[in-house]
């Protein structure tokens, strides 16, 4: 691992062994709404150099509209173009699946719009007309949790060969004052350990980091934007996590770089098998 005190310095010194930067948003970018010292910069700063970037994020419970509204409240020029999120590998699930006007059932919210609406699937959230469905896509934010869970949990021992998708892996997330939120990935495990426990193995699709889908829709907008192909080895993923962020760049080929302004301490690096290519303290 190589230690730099900022992004900053590290860009000025390796800048030119990259062809593109991949930025998670939550922990490295900003802290709830507010932003990551030095993030507002950074990305002038890259624009002012022509330096492709995009946005990775596991929250699926916001549009790249809203989440790209969060980071322009907090001083960033940013897009909704810009944003990739767990939930846009819906997109490749319907190309893979010849999905054509398919119902879901869907727990929580998958953003506003909703992701799966966008790309033309049909969503409810009726426990009556779920065995109509496909499959079952868990989103967050509040709901009927008891209810719809066991309209869940029940359809999948029914129909054992129909689809549980995470857009989210997450467990947690932060949730502002020191708090913690469930996340839609430890829903998702929920109901899969209920139906073993009833002797119905379920493998969930997880579309978000540290999952390849994210990946591949980053990668895909990275060489569509640039209308040329894009060696990963040339692609840095800047994260604050050891569990998602830098695990899933190292698979999918690309560079890491962890941030120390997020989730992870010194402690948590240390004790950690998973190592970055770049440990860096601050942006700028």
């Amino acid at each position: 691992m190589r230690r730099h005190p900022t992004f900053h310095d590290w860009f000025n010194l390796y800048g030119k062994t990259i062809d593109a930067i991949a930025f998670d948003v939550d922990g490295v970018l900003i802290r709830g709404r507010e932003p990551i010292p030095g993030a507002p910069d950074l990305l002038r700063e890259l624009r002012r150099r022509r330096v492709p970037f995009g946005l990775l994020t596991n929250d699926g419970c916001h549009s790249p509209e809203e989440k790209s509204g969060f980071l322009r409240a907090c001083g960033m020029d940013v897009g909704a173009e810009d944003l990739i999120s767990c939930g846009h590998g819906l997109e490749e699930l319907k190309e893979k699946h010849g999905w054509t006007d398919t119902l879901f059932y869907v727990l929580g919210s998958l953003g506003t719009p909703c992701f799966a609406e966008r790309i033309g699937l049909r969503v409810t959230r009726r426990p009556e007309e779920i065995d109509q469905c496909a499959g079952v896509i868990v989103g967050e934010k509040r709901y009927d949790w008891h209810d719809h869970i066991t309209a869940a949990y029940n359809f999948f021992l029914r129909h054992p060969d129909r689809l549980l998708i995470a857009p989210n892996p997450d467990e947690t997330y932060p949730h502002g004052a020191g708090l913690m939120g469930v996340a839609s990935g430890a829903t998702t495990r929920l109901i899969q350990r209920l139906c073993a426990a009833a002797g119905t193995t379920i493998t969930p699709v997880y579309l978000g980091k540290p999952h390849a889908p994210i990946f591949e829709h980053f990668h895909h907008f990275l060489e569509k934007r640039l209308n040329r192909a894009v060696d990963r080895n040339r692609v840095l993923m800047v994260g604050d996590s050891l569990t998602s962020d830098i695990p899933g760049g190292q698979s999918f080929g690309y560079q890491t770089a962890l941030t120390l302004t997020g989730m992870t301490t010194e402690e948590m690096l240390r004790n950690s098998p998973e190592k970055p290519d770049i440990v860096i303290a601050a942006l700028t």
